[in-house]
């Protein structure tokens, strides 16, 4: 074949045109064919053939071989060069014949390209008057209406793989630029509403390092030094505080005592000479004051001592100071105050005391922790404890914040209603007012007195929690861990009978040991008694298992070992019999037969059953990792009257948390008895006290605001003879009444 003819050939078929209409989804129309004389003859065939021979010499130019991507076919091409592929077979494939330069001896092939490798966005259609051919393209001029292809209407096109990926692809392009410019901060997102979070210390603060603390010993010694001190204190501040109160309740009763109701002189004098002995009794109160301030802090004890030192100035300078207002001074307030501060303070060392005696007993049986499942007990070092428990109380830390303000407040209060008015000689009765006033009782009972309670409550148990720090950690979350031996303690489960079918009693009970003890807990315990007190030996186990429904499987000597509940055997397609000796029972079968039922007898433990009837009233939540498939939430109502609300979590979590030896993470309680009681009673309690702290934060704050802005508002409109000392007693123990319920209940479960 000439060099022309193929020329002609090719021509034939117009690359460019083919592209477009595969692109644009329409069938190839067959339009006038285009040879190169013909075009050479149409645009620039002149006398002289310039634009001719540019031409052929621009077409007649070497072309280097490219370098051709392997492909694999995806379809077998046609033998003679211009057939076509159908769209329907391959609608993602594109045949351009002759596009790359062949050797001389190659026959005309068809080269195969897979536009899904190239394809990004899908192709617009092109419309057929923006169809041109490419030498005219190039040349500038459009082809003749009559030569242009006509358009021919496409069928709806099948949803194919490729189209389904290709949307995909770009619907997650998309979302990742839309993230990508949120990212930018270029658009406001919506901040979210978080949920009100509860007023307890944080229990992610860095603490101190446990080779750095101090002895429990000796931290127990110095607290238990301080509390037998307070305690005496105490003892001799509280008829020295009720000898203040009586003149002013009797003449409050309208009962005339001698000398005190003759004038505010007489009564200042009656009450300065109580008021400075009750300053000596209450010394504690001034030194731990004073240890605050050293560090920069302010608290209800630094309060109170103020409020005490500027009522005695005030009771003192009465007669000094010509034309004060004839008020009496508040000495019974201020002393009420500094007495319920003492009994704060004692209260606080005597539950550190307990708490550290208990810790300094050695290394505790179990400490307790909370997990992911709640609150479950585990092995861990006491280390750390001290720490713990040393941490700041958030009744401290409220204080801490509110009480220097208030402070401030009351001072800046005082000069305005007595110097801003022009009555300098009453600055300090104002400021006794405003101290008087703003000085909540319920302070120290927010943390001080209810954690002496509870201390007290569990050293009797042998259990102690880390302060504050501890309980709000256990409170955290409402449900309780317990396992099969908690609840079925030793002694509580026995082997009531024994039925067997075709079997040797000593092999059966050496069978169901073998694997009884493997699996643990009340069972294990129950197998393994048996087989100590008879000296059964046990039989050598292979391919363990333990089941989702508390049903244990092993191999023992080639036969496949099923012991478990009747219901586990029912699962594995055991016979059962009709009937069984006893509800709770453990059923052995060898290789898919029966061979013995043995019959368990629960016995119910009075301390368990209070421990489990104290869940209710606590609101917490059991979460049963029994190892005993006879141990169940409806077992559990009929043993106890109560199920807890029981829930049963997977059997992998079931096994770690029934683990003898789980590890557990800090020791934010200790235990040092055995059983259930005592680990509900660390639990129970721990929430108590953060619920009490929680109520007497609230109460203090909103107690101390709102006296110090009624005995601004009072004097500054010239009504302080409304704040007399009884309606100022009557007040701030209005604000008690609410505590006194919960700091009763406390320490009872």
């Amino acid at each position: 074949m000439s060099k022309q003819e193929k020329n002609k050939k090719s021509a034939a078929y117009d690359l460019m045109q083919d592209t477009q209409y595969l692109l644009a989804g329409l069938e190839h129309v067959k339009t006038e064919s285009y040879a190169l004389e013909d075009i050479l003859a149409e645009f620039g065939s002149d006398s002289t053939g310039e634009t001719a021979r540019d031409v052929r010499k621009a077409v007649s130019l070497p072309v280097q071989p490219m370098p051709q991507p392997e492909l694999e076919p995806v379809c077998e091409p046609e033998p003679e060069l211009g057939a076509q592929l159908s769209e329907e077979q391959h609608p993602n494939v594109i045949a351009f014949p002759g596009m790359f330069p062949q050797p001389a001896d190659a026959d005309d092939t068809m080269v195969l390209i897979d536009l899904r490798e190239y394809e990004e966005e899908p192709a617009e259609e092109i419309p057929s008057s923006a169809c041109v051919s490419p030498v005219s393209e190039y040349i500038g001029e459009e082809v003749p209406a009559a030569q242009q292809p006509r358009e021919v209407p496409s069928e709806p096109r099948a949803l194919t793989m490729e189209d389904i990926v290709a949307s995909t692809v770009d619907a997650v392009k998309a979302e990742r630029k839309q993230v990508a410019y949120e990212r930018s901060g270029q658009v406001k997102r919506p901040k979210k509403k978080h949920a009100v979070k509860r007023c307890e210390p944080r229990t992610d603060l860095p603490l101190p390092e446990e080779e750095q603390e101090p002895s429990p010993r000796e931290l127990a010694s110095f607290h238990k030094r301080r509390w037998q001190q307070l305690r005496v204190w105490l003892v001799l501040a509280v008829p020295v505080l009720l000898l203040m109160w009586i003149p002013w309740l009797m003449d409050q009763a309208g009962i005339t005592f001698p000398y005190f109701s003759e004038s505010s002189e007489n009564a200042a004098i009656c009450v300065l000479m109580p008021q400075l002995l009750l300053s000596i009794f209450c010394a504690g109160v001034f030194r731990a004051a004073w240890d605050e301030l050293k560090i920069r802090q302010c608290t209800f004890y630094t309060f109170v001592s103020v409020a005490n030192l500027v009522t005695l100035t005030d009771a003192a300078t009465l007669m000094a100071l010509p034309g004060r207002s004839a008020l009496p001074p508040l000495g019974g307030v201020a002393g009420l105050g500094m007495v319920i501060a003492l009994w704060g303070l004692k209260s606080y060392h005597r539950g550190m005391w307990e708490t550290f005696r208990i810790a300094a007993m050695g290394e505790p049986a179990c400490v307790v922790d909370r997990c992911e499942s709640g609150i479950a007990r585990g092995h861990h070092r006491r280390e750390g404890f001290v720490s713990r428990a040393n941490m700041e109380s958030t009744a401290a830390q409220w204080q801490r914040l509110m009480l220097p303000l208030l402070l401030a407040a009351s001072a800046v209060f005082a000069v305005l209603t007595s110097v801003g008015q022009g009555n300098v000689q009453d600055l300090i009765r104002c400021w006794s007012v405003m101290l008087c006033a703003s000085c909540s009782l319920v302070c120290p009972m927010a943390y001080c007195v209810p954690l002496g309670r509870v201390a007290a409550r569990l050293s009797r148990g042998g259990s102690a929690v880390a302060g504050q720090y501890g309980a709000a950690v256990l409170a955290s979350a409402s449900k309780i861990v317990a396992s099969d031996t908690d609840l079925f303690p030793r002694a509580g489960v026995s082997i009531n009978g024994l039925k067997l079918f075709g079997e040797k009693r000593e092999q059966a009970i050496s069978y169901a040991a073998t694997l009884a003890v493997q699996g643990g807990g009340c069972m294990g315990r129950v197998f393994e008694e048996v087989c100590r007190s008879e000296r059964i030996p046990y039989q050598p186990l292979e391919h363990f298992h333990v089941h989702d429904d508390n049903g244990l499987s092993g191999m023992i000597r080639g036969e496949t070992v099923l012991v478990g509940t009747p219901m586990f055997m029912r699962h594995k397609a055991v016979r059962m019999p009709s009937r069984f000796p006893a509800k709770t029972a453990v059923c052995l079968a060898v290789d898919g037969e029966l061979t013995a039922i043995f019959s368990l007898k629960y016995q119910v433990s009075t301390a368990v059953e209070s421990g489990m009837r104290a869940l209710g009233r606590n609101k917490l939540q059991l979460v049963l990792a029994t190892r005993d498939g006879n141990i169940t939430a409806k077992r559990l109502k009929q043993f106890f009257g109560t199920d807890g609300k029981a829930v049963l979590p997977e059997i992998g979590e079931r096994l770690a948390l029934s683990d003898p030896e789980r590890e557990a993470k800090a020791p934010n309680a200790l235990i040092y008895r055995d059983g259930f009681l005592p680990f509900v009673e660390v639990t129970a309690l721990s929430r108590r006290l953060c619920q009490m702290i929680r109520t007497g934060n609230l109460l203090s704050m909103l107690g101390s605001v709102f006296g110090l802005l009624l005995a601004f508002y009072l004097t500054f409109v010239g009504r302080g003879d409304a704040l007399s000392p009884v309606m100022l007693l009557v007040y701030l123990l209005l604000w008690v009444l609410p505590m006194l319920p919960l700091l009763i209940s406390v320490d009872k479960m």
